[in-house]
C-alpha cells in the first residue's frame, strides 16, 4: 500500500513548528495531556533531548518521529512510541496532527499503520496501547479501523476544559495486525 505520509526522525530544524504546536490550545483539547504555555527555549531543550544520542540508542524507552506528507515533504505532526518495555515487548502510542489544515485527511491513520509495522516487524514489539479521550469519537473510530480494541476505561482520568474526562484504553497485538494486514502496510519512502 502506498502511504500518503512517511515517518522520519525529529530534527532541530523542526523547532519553530514544534514550538507553535506546543502553544496551540485547540490541539491540546484533543489529546490527554494538559495545555501549558511553552517557551521556545523549553521546546528547544525538549527537542534536543529527543534527537540526541541517548534518544537514538538501541535501549531507549521511546521513539519520537515526525509525520510528513509524501511528495511535499511537509512536517504536519508527530508520532511516538513511549514507555517501551523491552522485556514485555510493549509500548504506548501517542500521535497528533499539529497542522490544523492537515487533519481529517487520513494522515494519522497512515502514520499509525507505518509505526505499527515498524514496532512489530523491525523492533519486535508484541503489543501497542494508547489512551483516547471518550469525547473524541473520531479518534476512537480511526483506532478501531486500524485494529485497536477497547480494553478498559479510566474514569475521571484527566482534567481538561474545567471538568474531568474519561479515557478509553485501547490496544493492538501483533497477531491482530496480521489478521488486518496492517503489519506489512508501510515502510517504503
Amino acid at each position: 500500500m502506498d502511504e500518503p505520509t512517511y515517518l522520519r526522525a525529529l530534527e532541530l530544524s523542526d523547532l519553530d513548528r514544534m514550538h507553535a504546536w506546543h502553544n496551540d490550545k485547540e490541539l491540546y483539547e484533543m489529546v490527554g495531556g494538559p495545555f501549558r504555555y511553552t517557551s521556545k527555549h523549553a521546546t528547544q531543550a525538549w527537542l534536543e533531548r529527543k534527537t540526541g544520542y541517548a534518544a537514538n540508542s538501541p535501549i531507549a524507552d521511546e521513539i519520537n518521529l515526525a509525520i510528513c506528507v509524501r511528495g511535499e515533504n511537509k512536517h504536519i505532526g508527530n508520532i511516538y512510541l513511549h514507555q517501551i518495555n523491552w522485556i514485555a515487548r510493549n509500548a504506548e502510542l501517542r500521535i497528533f496532527i499539529g497542522d490544523p489544515e492537515e487533519r481529517s485527511k487520513g494522515y494519522g491513520t497512515s502514520a499509525i499503520r507505518q509505526l505499527l509495522s515498524y514496532a512489530f516487524n523491525d523492533i519486535g514489539l508484541k503489543r501497542v496501547h494508547l489512551g483516547v479521550l471518550t469525547d473524541n469519537p473520531a479518534a476512537e473510530n480511526s483506532y478501531r479501523k486500524i485494529g485497536f480494541s477497547v480494553e478498559g476505561t479510566l474514569r475521571n482520568h484527566v482534567f481538561k476544559q474545567g471538568g474531568w474526562k474519561d479515557v478509553l484504553l485501547m490496544g493492538i497485538c501483533v497477531e491482530d495486525c496480521v489478521k488486518r494486514d496492517v503489519q506489512g502496510s508501510g515502510g517504503d519512502r
